[in-house]
């Protein structure tokens, strides 16, 4: 895998942050919690290899996905929840309650980040 460059980095935790955001007025519907739940994993490996740059794109993946793994087992010790109801903003960052499903599309979430981050630009030289 190549390693991805931080404007790289950069733009897929950008997309993920406005498509997670972008999802919330419509939370209620059906395919907005999958939704919102890829985009985060994607946010955290982005974020991951902002911090470790030209390190690989497997690293941030995995590091990254873990992580966002990681917050959702930790609901299942009701901590996530019982911080998002003092400081209701968390509630985006540490969710609230366990989904075995989230942990899924967590994990599907951060393999496209991580291809993303891996893929090379076409070049344009002719």
């Amino acid at each position: 895998m190549s390693a991805p460059s931080r404007a790289r980095a950069a733009v897929v935790l950008v997309v993920a942050v406005v498509v997670g955001l972008g999802v919330q007025p419509w939370r209620e519907l059906a395919w907005t919690d999958p939704a919102g739940t890829l985009a985060y994993a994607a946010a955290a490996v982005g974020a991951v290899a902002l911090l470790v740059p030209r390190r690989g794109a497997l690293l941030p993946g995995v590091v990254g996905t873990g992580l966002a793994c990681a917050v959702e087992v930790a609901q299942l010790s009701g901590v996530p929840a019982t911080l998002a109801e003092r400081v209701p903003p968390l509630a985006l960052l540490l969710g609230s309650r366990f989904s075995a499903l989230d942990l899924a599309l967590l994990v599907l979430g951060g393999a496209f980040a991580t291809l993303a981050l891996s893929v090379r630009a076409p070049s344009l030289r002719g």
